[in-house]
């Protein structure tokens, strides 16, 4: 499977998936405001796998049109903190048959950050046996940061499978307690839950210097 690797930046115009792919996105710096769009073409498979870790904010776009056959598993891991306001509106938009789509996006808001999932899992008219499943989760640390996860389904066939999960929540007191009753400072007890929260994300990414940059980013609690 070929891996595309983007750290720190974006592609331009229209990404078409011709083959098995791998995509590896990573921000460290600046969050990207951009709409991007990605094709993926009859039969092939995309795995995407993102990382913000940026400051900044803006709406970062991303449709993805599916074709027959074709699958999507997507994997996003964000935070936004320092009173950033963050949206990630991401698409699947299956137009044949058969297609398959996962859209999972979990983050983070803290020290006065807002974060938002967005996007819609649409399947058209004619794209029998079809599966579409999208999860949002955000942890919000203090009561000066903000979650909103707003996911849509659009069907308009018959003879597929659609379904979506989302939540938006306090840091888990019993976990936090947990911790804390083992000896743990308060400071540490967070950083263990955001590390596992947001470190099954990794998974998904093959370079390996790109990941344990992520790596040192969520150990780092930023």
């Amino acid at each position: 499977m070929k891996t595309l690797v983007f750290r720190d930046q974006t592609w331009k115009g229209t990404l078409e998936i011709t083959e098995p792919t791998k995509l590896n996105l990573a921000f460290f710096s600046h969050f990207p405001s951009e709409s991007l769009s990605i094709t993926v073409r009859k039969g092939m498979t995309l795995v995407a796998a993102l990382g913000d870790f940026s400051l900044g904010q803006g709406r970062f776009q991303v449709k993805i049109d599916l074709e027959e056959g074709a699958s999507l598993d997507w994997h996003l891991a964000a935070v936004a903190s320092k009173d950033n306001q963050k949206v990630f509106d991401v698409s699947a938009y299956h137009l044949s048959p058969a297609s398959r789509a996962v859209v999972s996006n979990y983050g983070i808001a803290k020290d006065g950050g807002r974060l938002t999932f967005a996007g819609v899992s649409k399947i058209e008219r004619g794209a029998k046996g079809s599966d579409t499943r999208q999860e949002a989760k955000i942890i919000v640390f203090d009561s000066g940061s903000d979650g909103k996860c707003s996911p849509v389904l659009k069907i308009d066939e018959n003879d597929v499978n659609a379904s979506h999960g989302a939540s938006v929540g306090r840091l888990n007191d019993d976990h936090l307690f947990y911790l804390l009753s083992r000896g743990l400072p308060e400071v540490e007890a967070r950083r263990l839950i955001t590390m596992g929260y947001l470190k099954p994300v990794l998974a998904y990414f093959d370079d390996e210097e790109l990941k344990g940059a992520l790596e040192h980013s969520i150990e780092e609690g930023l």
